[in-house]
């Protein structure tokens, strides 16, 4: 036995590990708890990858092994996280009075979380597909599940930070201890669940973190990349993490429909043949 595939293996397992505990803690209403779990599984989802190729102990099964991490920890968990919080009754039946509990606005959101999910596992089956096909791997084409995933629930744990003043969530409040995130936000969370759905299952291109050619880019984003580590292993300044995610997206979207090296590459088929 190789002993050196276990390492990345080992830790795509504690990645799935995350998800679990995710999926357990958000079951019963520990939300900052299940939250984080799904951060801390974006974090170790770059380390395994690093790991393997160090150690140039890559192979089919870690590449399926990680496949079913990001579906269970992108995928599923943040869909059954935004189902379940948003009919949480601190939620319907508080000052909110969300309505999510019932009828048309529960089907919605149902709806919402299962485009989610499905989105989630159609873009790794074509990421997997366009790997085997040797797709340039300089480009995404679609934002990737671990993205995706990872920005919708950072951007919810920034939310229920402010969700009350004077709620206590851990660490400093940057914006103040008397902003309340607003009920339409909540109120828009499946429609914007919904794009980022459309975003994964896309052919739009974007360029990958890592990849840019200027050093300055390249420092700036190492420095953001390690300080993000830190303060997400410390479960500290969400409203702080948001930020980097949410300008990769929209920067390198731009770039890939506005520069000329994105828009003369092809992306693979939706619906491979072979």
């Amino acid at each position: 036995m190789r002993l050196r595939y276990l390492a990345p293996n080992l830790i795509t397992a504690s990645s799935l590990v995350f998800g679990l505990v995710s999926l357990s803690a958000a079951h019963r209403g520990d939300w900052r708890l299940a939250g984080w779990m799904i951060i801390y599984a974006v974090m170790t989802d770059r380390l395994d990858g690093l790991v393997a190729r160090r150690l140039k102990a890559t192979s089919q099964l870690g590449v399926q092994l990680d496949s079913f991490a990001d579906f269970l920890n992108f995928g599923l968990a943040p869909a059954f996280l935004m189902y379940a919080f948003l009919r949480s009754p601190a939620m319907v039946a508080g000052p909110l009075d969300l309505p999510y509990d019932h009828g048309w606005a529960r089907a919605y959101l149902a709806t919402a979380c299962v485009i989610w999910v499905l989105a989630a596992v159609f873009r790794l089956a074509r990421f997997n597909v366009a790997a085997e096909d040797g797709v340039p791997t300089r480009i995404y084409f679609g934002v990737p599940t671990t993205l995706a995933g990872g920005l919708l629930v950072i951007w919810f744990l920034a939310l229920l930070k402010y969700a009350q003043p004077g709620d206590t969530f851990g660490g400093p409040k940057l914006l103040g201890e008397q902003v309340v995130t607003p009920r339409a936000v909540w109120l828009a969370i499946p429609a914007l669940m919904m794009v980022g759905a459309y975003l994964m299952a896309s052919s739009l291109r974007m360029l990958k973190v890592g990849t840019a050619e200027s050093k300055a880019i390249t420092v700036f984003l190492i420095v953001n990349i390690l300080s993000g580590y830190l303060l997400g292993f410390a479960q500290l300044m969400p409203e702080y993490l948001v930020w980097m995610p949410s300008a990769w997206i929209v920067v390198f979207l731009v770039w890939g429909a506005l520069a000329e090296e994105a828009r003369d590459l092809r992306p693979p088929p939706l619906f491979p043949a072979e």
